[in-house]
């Protein structure tokens, strides 16, 4: 073999085997991934806060309204205004007011006048009635009379009948006994009739006097359904002129002076003349979503932030916290929020009600706790015993076949979503643990359980994390500006 070919294959050789090392490290950096990492770090103060937003709001806030239709004939204050309870804040013409009044008052004196009336007639046939009663009282005393006599004269006339039989009376003495009889019969007969009579007209009488006593109730309900209304006219009367309710501030007044004033609901912008607030107290009602609101409490300490006076924070605390969704007609599968109401402690003559403003709420506070960042939190569906214990599998039996595998799963093993991080050991291995977590922070949550202060874990990125697998090799990057600023 000659010198040059001897070369030649050595240059070969050497080639062939670059290539090979070549081929067995880029097949070596297809299995590793670049991940971003941090530190499982002790924090000395973690504190868990709800941020929502919303806008300014008076404790006390009355939208006035007019009861009664008219033209506002004086309006002496302006928006702006401070005003007192009590205070005149606008009249209305009270003509038609004043005329209804004279119409009530006309309505109830009527209705009030014929119950007397049907009253003195009732007293009357009352005592009509007693002379009635006494009469029949009297008839009847008559009658127990006339019965009597007719019992006397008919013993005596069956004496007579049997002394005339016997011959011992005359035929005219007998006439005679026989006379009276007749004329006991009669007047009892006639006696009888004036009781009939007299009961008729007590009868009479009674029923009389309860249809005019059913007259006389129907009559007096009238008058108090008269009075109630005239009751009602002076009340509508008396506000025709308006006064303030409490001690606050015109924030809002809609009507000038010559406008007509119109009744209407509450929830009608054309009957509200005003609004008055008490600006002492001022709160901030925020919109809280209901995945959030579950974690706040009465007394709970807010800082509020309004747009208007962006450099200045205003503390608060939570007074009110809402039972149903703010939008309670909203369909189930959309997000509610929830009405909660901060006060705050020391606000500003510059707030005014309707300002935007943010607030962050504080709902719990730590010390001294083991952190890790919020985003190097996964979930993953793993397999768990028959108890639900989660226990991190032997890669190095994985990888020794069937053999081994088959040893793994004689109980069959079940699925369930644990949460957890993926953690760094020492030979660049990602290995997953689930984790119990506490209170999260604006980027750290807290770790309770299972992991140790200064352990490294897998941060990112967000697609790394829901696409690396147990056991993985990883290669750790370098933080970017960005990242290393935040």
């Amino acid at each position: 073999m000659s010198k040059g070919k001897k070369v030649w294959m050595i240059v070969g050789g050497v080639v062939l085997l670059v290539g090979i090392i070549g081929v067995s490290i880029n097949s070596s950096r297809k299995n590793v991934v670049s991940v971003q990492a941090a530190k499982v770090q002790r924090k000395a103060l973690l504190t868990s806060k709800v941020s929502a937003s919303g806008q300014i709001r008076a404790k006390k806030s009355i939208d006035l309204q007019s009861e009664v239709q008219g033209i506002i004939t004086e309006l002496p204050v302006h928006e702006g205004d401070s005003v007192k309870k009590g205070q005149v804040l606008l009249h209305i013409d009270p003509k038609q007011t004043n005329a209804d009044l004279e119409v009530a008052n006309a309505q109830y004196e009527q209705a009030s006048a014929q119950a007397r009336a049907q009253e003195f007639e009732i007293s009357n046939s009352e005592v009509q009635l007693m002379r009635e009663e006494a009469s029949l009282k009297s008839a009847q005393a008559q009658l127990q009379r006339d019965q009597d006599n007719l019992q006397r004269v008919q013993s005596n006339f069956k004496r007579q009948q049997q002394l005339h039989e016997d011959g011992l009376i005359s035929h005219d003495d007998y006439e005679e006994a026989q006379n009276k009889l007749k004329s006991a019969k009669a007047a009892l007969t006639m006696q009888q009739s004036s009781v009939s009579q007299a009961e008729e007209q007590l009868r009479v009488a009674r029923n009389n006097i309860a249809k005019m006593k059913n007259q006389l109730t129907s009559s007096q309900a009238s008058a108090k359904s008269s009075a109630a209304n005239l009751a009602k006219q002076k009340d509508q009367s008396g506000k025709s002129r308006i006064v303030s309710p409490l001690d606050g501030v015109i924030t809002q007044l809609k009507k000038e002076t010559g406008e007509r004033a119109v009744p209407g609901m509450m929830t009608s912008p054309e009957a509200t003349i005003m609004t008055i607030a008490d600006l002492s107290v001022i709160q901030a009602e925020l919109k809280v979503d209901e995945t959030d609101v579950v974690n706040l409490s009465l007394g709970d300490i807010t800082e509020v932030k309004v747009d208007a006076i962006p450099d200045t924070v205003f503390e608060g605390e939570v007074t009110e916290i809402g039972n149903s969704p703010i939008n309670a007609s909203t369909t189930s599968q959309e997000a509610k929020d929830f009405k909660v109401i901060i006060t705050l402690k020391n606000p500003s003559s510059k707030l005014r009600p309707g300002m935007s403003c943010t607030g962050d709420i504080t709902t719990d506070t730590k010390k001294d706790v083991l952190t890790i960042p919020i985003q190097a939190l996964t979930v993953r569906d793993v397999e768990v015993d028959k108890n639900g214990v989660y226990h991190q599998p032997d890669l190095e039996n994985k990888s020794k076949g069937s053999v081994a595998r088959a040893d793994t799963t004689k109980d069959k093993a079940q699925k369930k979503e644990l949460e957890g991080v993926f953690v760094i050991n020492e030979n660049k291995v990602a290995r997953f643990r689930a984790v119990k977590t506490g209170i999260s922070g604006e980027s750290e949550i807290e770790i309770l359980d299972n992991l140790k202060e200064n352990e490294e874990i897998i941060s990112g990125s967000f697609q790394t994390l829901r696409t690396i697998k147990d056991g993985a090799t990883v290669k750790i990057e370098a933080a970017n500006k960005s990242e290393k600023k935040s």
